[in-house]
């Protein structure tokens, strides 16, 4: 755990946490009770090692294994065993922004992908240490990437999806393609709409289909 400031960060790679979180869950149950199986389960000879201690603290700061025994928290076994990628995806953005390195770098730079000196100016910013920003800042910028890699969020998806339908409902003929190959018609009643025929406007009108028969059940 390499720490600049007050704050600490993992040098234990996203991948890595996540193997030993799932060789805990799959393997061990979600908790060891031999921790000397355990540390030969994810290739180390003791757990008197240094790098198979600093290997936990890190899947422990990123809240996968409970603090004081070899256990898998909620969180990990979320991740590992999701009822569905949108729960799992949600987890591990908890998981990462468990960091707090992480979600103020995040939540100050906007950007997933950001420059060694945009970097260093928020760890100077974040931690009034100058001279250890400057030289942890390239190392700090490949983790924080790293991380920022695991990260889907649909949110952005969705509500550019909303507001194609609203648009489309608007006004239905606005991006229609030239030639009439692949477009859609549909009409029922006093519906009539004309669009191309692709993904985003096929899902539109199952959504107008799901309105309709709502509606239908209504009345």
């Amino acid at each position: 755990m390499g720490k600049v400031g007050i704050y600490e960060y993992p040098e234990t790679n996203i991948e890595e946490c996540l193997r030993v979180a799932r060789v805990l869950v799959k393997d061990f149950s979600g908790k060891a009770n031999d921790v000397n199986a355990f540390a030969t389960a994810i290739g180390h000879k003791s757990t008197n090692s240094g790098t198979f201690l600093n290997k936990i603290a890190d899947v422990r700061k990123f809240n996968l294994m409970d603090k004081r025994e070899y256990r898998a928290t909620n969180l990990a076994q979320i991740i590992i065993d999701p009822k569905n990628d949108n729960e799992k995806n949600s987890a591990i953005k908890e998981m990462i922004f468990t960091i707090p390195l992480f979600k103020s770098l995040f939540d100050r730079l906007k950007t997933k992908s950001p420059t060694v000196e945009q970097v260093k100016i928020q760890l100077i910013d974040l931690t009034s240490e100058r001279d250890k920003s400057s030289k942890e800042a390239e190392v700090i910028r490949k983790i924080y990437i790293d991380a920022m890699t695991y990260i889907k969020d649909t949110t952005d998806k969705q509500i550019s999806s909303q507001e194609r339908q609203d648009n489309f409902m608007e006004n239905p003929t606005t991006a229609l393609p030239p030639g009439n190959e692949d477009i859609m018609i549909f009409r029922a009643g006093k519906t009539n709409l004309t669009f191309p025929k692709d993904d985003a406007h096929i899902d539109i009108l199952i959504s107008v289909l799901e309105t309709m028969k709502i509606s239908k059940k209504k009345n």
